[in-house]
């Protein structure tokens, strides 16, 4: 899978793919998501599987069941496709995301995804609170003995707001350098490296899609790849 993801976007049509990830999200009508499945299952490769699996989940049926027949599509393009890693790709449980960094820093999660929203108070309850369940219903995470987050919020005496935005910043740093130096050459990332990004990258895609907020996608994108350094074991 690692040499697939390495070439999942073909040269020729990647501008056009990932603008086509874009109107997937924000198509309107069911034959403008029609239309546009039908162009991924002719011709998208294995970077449109994590959206369509987010659309497969869908409430809308039509939507859904358009999402599935283009993935059934694309893995018929796969040659590697009947060997077990690229069954789990291409399984929906796969796109499940877990959280297995601690109950405390899932609520500085909650609260830096709230921040997408440029409210004027970074820690508005209720917004934290909404963002949070919200997120609960897509990522699984334990909050027992809590019934709700808003109780997991309210009850959690060591969620140290402070050290883990610090984290995340330095994560940003620590991106923003990577990427400076390999523009100029200096260091090239090796074929392991780039895999991890391609699957944070994806991973990102399915959850901002399943989410359905009302932000720009690319600045959310980010924020959800930099905030994922919280979902760390201890």
């Amino acid at each position: 899978m690692l040499k697939l993801l390495l070439s999942g976007y073909s040269e020729s049509h990647q501008k056009d793919e990932l603008f086509l990830h874009e109107a997937l999200r924000h198509s309107n009508t069911e034959d403008d998501f029609k239309n546009i499945c039908f162009v991924l299952g002719k011709s998208g490769g294995l970077f449109c599987v994590p959206t369509l699996m987010a659309f497969a989940k869908d409430e809308n049926q039509a939507k859904a069941v358009a999402a599935i027949n283009t993935i059934s599509q694309i893995r018929e393009r796969v040659k590697e496709r009947d060997n077990s890693e690229m069954q789990n790709f291409f399984s929906p449980s796969f796109w499940q995301l877990h959280w297995i960094g601690s109950k405390e820093r899932f609520i500085s999660y909650a609260a830096c995804i709230a921040g997408i929203f440029d409210n004027e108070s970074l820690f508005e309850e209720k917004l934290i609170d909404d963002i949070g369940e919200k997120l609960m219903r897509e990522i699984y995470v334990d909050i027992f003995p809590h019934e709700s987050f808003r109780e997991l919020r309210l009850c959690t005496s060591g969620w140290e707001t402070k050290e883990d935005f610090v984290q995340v910043l330095s994560e940003i740093q620590a991106d923003t350098l990577v990427q400076s130096v390999m523009l100029d050459g200096t260091i090239v990332k090796s074929p392991e490296a780039f895999y991890e990004e391609n699957m944070i990258n994806m991973r990102c895609d399915y959850l901002l899609t399943r989410l359905k907020f009302n932000v720009d996608y690319s600045s959310f994108h980010y924020l959800l790849k930099v905030a994922s350094r919280l979902n760390e074991p201890d």
